[in-house]
């Protein structure tokens, strides 16, 4: 090597950012994690609205077919359509929201943190119906004078539901912490 070109090389060198970050992989990455959001919410709502109206249809059916018929079950019932209704109602808000995001870094940014954010609120009130669903089919089997093991059985699958459902709002929670530090990370630049 010649001194010119070694010159060259230092002088290259010195001209560049000794720490720099990588905007196409730091976009590369929103994307990912805002499509990861996404896929996860849309994937949950479609499960509880299958759920809530296939349990609303079945003791709405089962209820009325049976020759004790409880109030609480037919509540139990209405209770589950009413969630699918509000599900299905806060799914198209959050859709239609979702289109007003730009299309930059930046927006697509902001629309995967609304969709993280409105993860773990659904989350969350998922969580506290189970004591609402809980109630409900406690009455009902009270009502209906059902044996006291079926009350314990009961008690012991909503118990088992709201702990497992802790772990899956905690989870919601990392990916939206996640987005948030690659905010940090975009605001930075």
């Amino acid at each position: 090597m010649e001194l010119e070109e070694v010159q060259n090389i230092w002088s290259n060198q010195n001209k560049q950012m000794p720490y720099s970050i990588d905007t196409a992989e730091l976009h590369r990455r929103i994307l990912s994690r805002k499509a990861r959001a996404v896929r996860l919410t849309n994937l949950t709502e479609r499960l509880n609205i299958v759920v809530g109206v296939g349990a609303g249809a079945f003791t709405l059916w089962t209820n009325t077919t049976s020759r004790h018929q409880s109030f609480f079950i037919y509540c139990y019932s209405v209770w589950m359509f009413i969630v699918v209704i509000l599900l299905i109602v806060a799914r198209v808000r959050r859709r239609a929201a979702g289109r007003r995001f730009e299309r930059s870094v930046q927006g697509e940014l902001q629309h995967g943190l609304a969709v993280a954010d409105y993860q773990v609120k659904l989350s969350q009130l998922m969580r506290w119906n189970i004591f609402i669903v809980a109630g409900l089919i406690l009455f009902g089997l009270w009502e209906t004078a059902k044996p006291w093991w079926a009350t314990v059985g009961i008690i012991v699958v909503m118990s088992m539901g709201w702990y497992v459902s802790g772990f899956e709002n905690r989870y919601y929670r990392r990916q939206k912490k996640r987005l948030e530090e690659l905010q940090g990370m975009l605001n930075a630049i």
